[in-house]
């Protein structure tokens, strides 16, 4: 909000509330009129009533009259003060006690006028004028009807004060609300009026506007069409990509295939080759081929399961699954993961587990991708395969390790194809990014799923559930 702004605001909330005033004014001296008129009816009628009301209709008046003077002359309190006062001094009277036993007027009833005369006042000014105003009619509710015989507070009298407390704590709400919105509906004003001024000032800008705007009009068109046709043609793609891939990866594992059992051959086979064994220089450069070439195969697979897990063509043989013959085999697995590594491999399960459903495959692929990201990214400490019966109709599983740990940033990026932690990268950590993708779609197509906790620096544990195979839901299904 700039500086300029600021007096503009100031006046026309001071306007809002001079306007409000100014109508108030008006219409009660027309009341006030038409009340005499009333009264003097009501006289014609035999019933004493001008005297009862003579004298707070004609205090109404006159203060309406200052009110308006006050006004005219910029003193907005003061007029609002003299508008309050008339009316509140016009209800004094009406309950103060009677001067003759044939008083027609409900003076019980006259208390209840004024958190009426509180919302008005908060609506009028800051909320230390409701303040004053809530403490003025308590006093007038508790002392004017008791003139001349004591302070006694009846039952109505604590209502109305009641009501009086609850009418200033509404005046504070909602003058709040309304002046908020209103000075919101002046900067908005102010900002369209600026606008509006510049546009104006430049009309021949705007001719120039409208002239690009239809050009862009044109270039969006054509955008749009593009995009449909880029659309239709990313369908088309995704379509035939699972079948592309396919056939890739058949082009690609059968001469990595070749290339992968030569190499071993060549390595660890001397016999084939009439025991001729090869020169260190040679061996080192071949145990690279051989490692590469398993890398890659691996990948090949990793991306060739995700295409037919995007195209829901990956086959999942769901069966009973012995997860103690899963876990030992596991393990031995991962004894050639670790290497040399001063990194203790630990197995965390009960002697007995319930036997899960899944595919036995898949399910192996899983805690070997997680094994293998465990040993991976851990240089010393130890890796933990643990299970048990979480209770709820699934078995948890967990692979817990002492390695670098993943930035709480990542924890949300590790799942996405291609991705892999900070912490992984700025170490030189190899790794195709695919394997938790690949382990988090095959546990949902058998009913798991998967969550990491982690440490920056400490360690990670990777968590995943199975179903429990359950033989009576399953004859249920047959049967």
């Amino acid at each position: 909000m700039t500086v300029e702004s600021v007096p503009r605001e100031v006046d026309f909330t001071r306007q809002v509330r001079v306007d409000r005033l100014s109508t108030l004014w008006k219409v009660t001296i027309a009341g006030a009129g038409l009340l005499i008129w009333l009264a003097l009816i009501m006289s014609a009628l035999q019933q004493s009533v001008v005297l009862d009301v003579l004298l707070p209709i004609g205090v109404v008046v006159i203060g309406c009259v200052a009110t308006g003077m006050f006004l005219r002359r910029g003193r907005y309190e003061t007029a609002v003060w003299a508008y309050a006062g008339s009316i509140l001094l016009a209800l004094v009277i009406l309950m103060m006690p009677p001067a003759t036993a044939t008083s027609t007027v409900r003076r019980d009833l006259i208390p209840f006028i004024l958190p009426i005369l509180i919302l008005l006042v908060g609506l009028l000014l800051p909320a230390r004028a409701t303040v004053i105003m809530l403490a003025l009619s308590v006093a007038v509710v508790i002392f004017a009807p008791n003139i001349g015989r004591g302070v006694l507070v009846e039952p109505h009298q604590g209502f109305a004060i009641l009501l009086c407390i609850t009418a200033a704590g509404l005046a504070f709400q909602t003058s709040g609300e309304i002046f908020g919105i209103a000075e919101w509906a002046l900067s908005s004003y102010n900002k369209e009026r600026q606008i509006k001024e510049a546009l104006f000032d430049t009309q021949e800008e705007v001719k120039r506007s409208y002239v690009r705007q239809k050009t862009l009009a044109d270039q969006l068109k054509q955008v749009n069409t593009d995009l449909e046709a880029a659309k239709a043609a990313a369908i088309e793609a995704k379509n035939f990509r699972g079948q592309f891939l396919a056939n890739m990866s058949h082009e690609l594992r059968t001469p990595l295939n070749a290339i992968i059992g030569f190499s071993e051959t060549m390595l660890n086979f001397p016999m084939m080759y009439n025991n001729q064994s090869l020169p260190d220089a040679y061996r080192a450069d071949l145990n690279q081929i051989f490692t590469s070439g398993k890398h890659l195969l691996q990948l090949i697979n990793d991306i060739l399961d995700l295409s037919k897990v995007d195209a829901g063509r990956l086959d999942i043989e769901i069966e009973p699954i012995d997860l103690d013959t899963v876990l030992k085999g596991v393990l031995s697995t991962a004894l050639g993961l670790v290497g040399d590594k001063r990194v203790q491999l630990r197995r965390d399960t009960p002697q007995q587990l319930p036997q899960v459903m899944g595919d036995p495959l898949r399910a192996r692929q899983v805690i070997l991708n997680l094994m293998s990201n465990a040993a991976k990214f851990t240089d010393e400490g130890e890796i933990v395969l643990g299970a048990r019966d979480n209770g709820d109709g699934n078995v948890l599983l967990w692979i817990k390790d002492t390695g670098i740990g993943i930035a709480p940033q990542d924890l949300g990026k590790i799942w996405e194809e291609f991705r892999q932690g900070s912490a992984g990268r700025q170490k030189g950590r190899a790794g195709s990014g695919l394997g938790l993708a690949i382990s988090r779609q095959l546990l949902n197509l058998m009913g798991g799923k998967i969550w990491v906790e982690s440490e920056l620096g400490k360690g990670s544990t990777f968590f995943f559930t199975l179903p429990i195979h359950q033989p009576e839901k399953v004859e249920a299904q047959q049967g």
